[in-house]
């Protein structure tokens, strides 16, 4: 099986649906989350839909570290790769 990838348009689709972010603020990978009003809390829904969905923990020491878009991204992908 090929691994998967985890695209901008997967993050924005987590934020819009999960979270409740409107879906004309997600606009670019650099947002960082706290330009969006993201707060804690809404970072640990992030945190639980990506577990859920791509079947990895992400400890807090990591996830602290995540701070935009792309970063998400970026963390995910490496996870992605390390798993498949």
């Amino acid at each position: 099986m090929a691994a998967r990838e985890f695209t901008f348009e997967d993050a924005k689709n987590i934020l819009v649906n999960r979270i409740g972010v409107p879906e004309d603020s997600v606009k670019d990978q650099s947002q960082s989350f706290e330009d969006l009003g993201l707060d804690s809390l809404a970072f640990v829904e992030i945190q639980l839909a990506m577990q859920q969905e791509y079947g990895f923990q992400i400890p807090d020491e990591d996830a602290e570290h995540i701070t935009s878009i792309g970063e998400a991204i970026e963390y995910t992908n490496r996870r992605l790769s390390e798993e498949g």
